[in-house]
């Protein structure tokens, strides 16, 4: 069952339910009333009747007023103590058949006679001759039935026409409801077919649950198209920039295979020419794997790191192997953060890789506190970075200067790493940067509470 019957069904079944129960409330209320007025109507006339036998003695008299007292369809009865009636007033033959009982106390009741209710009320009445009687005064509650049979067909239908309008309330609120829905469905059956990011038309008029539901997907939309564009962006990148050592390995490769064997200084151009390459590849191919692996999930060691320490530990790694000057600048003997060490270690080779490359000067690394945030800043004074260059710095395979950037063996992808090694651990990494007068990166990082 779809949606939308399930709709009809539900606001149907309970707006008759709610119907049922309204009109059968009413329907009992109707008949309390009723049949309460009536045991009051019948207990008031025996009052009265008693009333006016009291002061009569004579027998023609005594019928003469319950004749004129005897209700329509009922009976009037005088019953003495043995239960035997000395006086009974009727015009129905179904009462024959009804026998009394003696009560000297008064009271008012429903009976059932010949399947007919009446309402019968006893009053207990001195009589002439000073015995205690027993006046009972029996009225027909039929026609008050009737009236509660109309009431009831009258409830029936206007349960049944009730039904009409909340049917179409049913469509018009499933309409409602599943239009959005409905769209939703066609936009992502359209993206399917053609592999489009397609987006909701949303009304703006009545921001509710629907309207959440379409923001929502349409949130979801821009981030599978972002998510799309970089994967693309990234096939076609690292596609460009296999292609070109690829391309020099083959080269290279036909150059041995007609002359290398004969030439020896060709051999050894184009061998280590093939072994640089595939140095370079094989950094390449790491780097994006990791890239891939922090685009599932990093799984972070996060423990307290000292920032000093870390650098002046790398900064020594990297002089050794450089041989170019690199100092570590500080007020504090540790500045503590919450991270992962390994993590930290790879983004200060990044950063000083990247200032090495660019910058025979020597290079600076500040660290310290600063608005509750540990940080390191790497400083080189370099050929620095143009100004619109400096927000594509971070982009996978960017390079501000191919050329050079092939001299000293980049892959474009560096940055990038640094930039996902800083967002894993919830800090951030600026850039400033000045042409011909260097560039600072500073890395600001959770600190670790005490």
């Amino acid at each position: 069952m779809n949606i939308r019957k399930k709709i009809h069904m539900y606001l149907t079944v309970s707006v008759l339910l709610i119907s049922i129960v309204i009109n059968t409330s009413i329907y009992y209320l109707f008949y309390s009333i009723t049949t309460n007025d009536k045991l009051n109507h019948v207990r008031l006339q025996a009052e009265n009747i008693a009333g006016e036998l009291k002061p009569v003695t004579n027998d023609s008299r005594i019928h003469d007023i319950l004749t004129s007292r005897l209700p329509l369809n009922g009976m009037i009865r005088v019953v003495n103590e043995d239960s035997h009636s000395i006086i009974t007033i009727t015009k129905e033959s179904v009462f024959t058949e009804y026998k009394s009982s003696f009560n000297n106390s008064q009271s008012v009741e429903l009976k059932s006679v010949a399947g007919i209710r009446y309402a019968v009320s006893r009053f207990p009445i001195i009589w002439h001759d000073g015995n205690i009687m027993m006046l009972e005064v029996t009225a027909s509650l039929a026609s008050s039935y009737e009236s509660l049979k109309i009431l009831k067909l009258v409830l029936i239908v206007a349960s049944l026409i009730v039904l009409i309008p909340s049917f179409l309330a049913g469509r018009m609120l499933s309409d409602i409801i599943l239009k959005p829905i409905n769209s939703m469905i066609e936009t992502m059956e359209e993206i399917q077919r053609k592999s489009i990011f397609k987006k909701l038309e949303l009304k703006t008029q009545s921001k509710d649950e629907l309207y959440k539901l379409g923001s929502t997907f349409n949130k979801m939309m821009d981030i599978l198209a972002r998510n799309f564009e970089k994967q693309q962006q990234f096939v076609s990148d690292a596609s460009h920039e296999l292609k070109t050592p690829l391309t020099v390995i083959e080269s290279n490769a036909s150059m041995l295979k007609r002359w290398g064997i004969k030439d020896q200084t060709l051999l050894v151009e184009s061998v280590e020419a093939i072994y640089s390459e595939a140095i370079r590849m094989q950094e390449m191919t790491k780097q994006m794997l990791m890239l891939a692996n922090h685009d599932a999930e990093w799984n972070l060691d996060i423990r307290e790191v000292d920032l000093v320490s870390l650098s002046k530990e790398t900064s020594k790694l990297m002089k050794n192997t450089y041989g170019q000057h690199i100092s570590v600048y500080t007020p504090f003997d540790r500045v503590i953060a919450k991270a992962d060490k390994q993590k930290m270690k790879q983004l200060l080779f990044i950063l000083l890789d990247n200032a090495l490359k660019y910058s025979a000067s020597p290079i600076e690394i500040n660290v310290g506190y600063e608005k509750g945030h540990a940080f390191f800043t790497v400083k080189d004074h370099g050929i620095g970075i143009p100004k619109e260059d400096i927000t594509h710095i971070f982009d996978r395979f960017y390079r501000v200067d191919k050329a050079r950037n092939r001299e000293t063996g980049g892959t474009g992808l560096g940055l990038s790493i640094a930039k996902q090694i800083v967002d894993s651990h919830g800090g951030n990494i600026n850039v400033v940067s000045k042409e011909n007068e260097g560039t600072s990166f500073t890395v600001a990082l959770p600190m670790a509470s005490y």
